[in-house]
């Protein structure tokens, strides 16, 4: 088991599982009515375009990344590359305490997209906005936070140019593989092997999100 990402959800269910996208249409449609009510623009997953899905990896990788974006934010240097402890990282869980304080001044940090949402559910849509939304109990849905994809791209690119992560690199790459397997060893983003092969994927993830018009899903 582990997080799986999805772009094109509506159009991939409509193909394979119908009663799957009358829920996802459902959530949309929460969220879209949640988004006017903000002032942006309603969502609606398109149908027939290209689906583009990625197993991340497991559920630890996303942490580890994480890691990486909030020891770049306080300490402007590459920390050593994670280890099973990454989700319990002490600048990783300053960054999430210090969050609550920074968007009550409407202080928007330049790793909150990837930092401040689910690890296991949730969605990323093609729109940008400056902090990441909190829809609340009134507009009920998985995960509770929405981000932009436009953001959580750039969020990326900033990672892989730290990392001299080429973003070209196909993230199904046998050395994108052999990095993360080997994790720590290696020379330059080869060394964060863990966190270069998640990175890579939400880039592309994002990318796609912006090309089709479709919500980046967690599942």
């Amino acid at each position: 088991m582990g997080l799986n990402i999805v772009v094109g959800i509506i159009a991939d269910l409509l193909e394979n599982d119908e009663e799957g996208a009358g829920h996802f249409e459902a959530e949309f449609a929460t969220l879209s009515r949640y988004l006017t009510s903000v002032q942006l623009k309603a969502h609606i997953d398109p149908a027939g375009v290209e689906v583009w899905s990625c197993d991340m990896y497991g559920y630890s990788g996303l942490h580890h990344l994480r890691r990486l974006a909030a020891h770049l934010h306080y300490d402007q240097r590459l920390p050593e590359p994670g280890d099973i402890q990454a989700a319990k990282d002490p600048t990783l869980n300053r960054y999430c305490s210090d969050f609550e304080h920074s968007a009550a001044r409407n202080v928007f940090r330049p790793f909150d997209h990837l930092i401040i949402h689910s690890d296991a559910e949730g969605y990323y849509i093609p729109q940008e906005f400056d902090g990441v939304l909190f829809p609340g109990e009134e507009y009920p849905i998985a995960g509770g936070m929405v981000g932009s994809s436009k953001r959580l791209r750039d969020e990326c690119h900033k990672i892989a140019t730290a990392l001299n992560l080429p973003l070209s690199l196909h993230p199904e790459d046998e050395s994108v593989y052999e990095a993360a397997e080997s994790q720590g060893t290696g020379q330059g983003w080869k060394r964060y092997g863990v966190e270069s092969y998640c990175c890579l994927r939400l880039y592309q993830a994002a990318n796609h999100s912006l090309k089709t018009g479709a919500a980046i899903v967690f599942v």
